[in-house]
């Protein structure tokens, strides 16, 4: 599967199900199987506008890029 495929996917299970989309990138990248400490994590997530789903570095990489 090519990346466009890839992202076009994805970006359908975000717009059908973002809560459990969150939840299954939490599990997987940090080993968590309770779904409801998923659910603690989720709503964490979405009421704190400064938390990132994505590691703040990524931001950094991108503004040197574009430079």
């Amino acid at each position: 599967m090519d990346y466009k495929t890839m992202r076009d996917r994805i970006g359908d299970i975000v717009n059908d199900n973002h809560r459990d989309f969150v939840k299954a990138i939490i599990s997987i990248e940090k080993s968590i199987n309770d779904e409801s400490a998923l659910d603690k994590l989720y709503d964490a997530y979405m009421d704190n506008d400064n938390l990132n789903l994505l590691n703040e570095e990524f931001d950094y990489m991108i503004e040197k890029l574009r430079e």
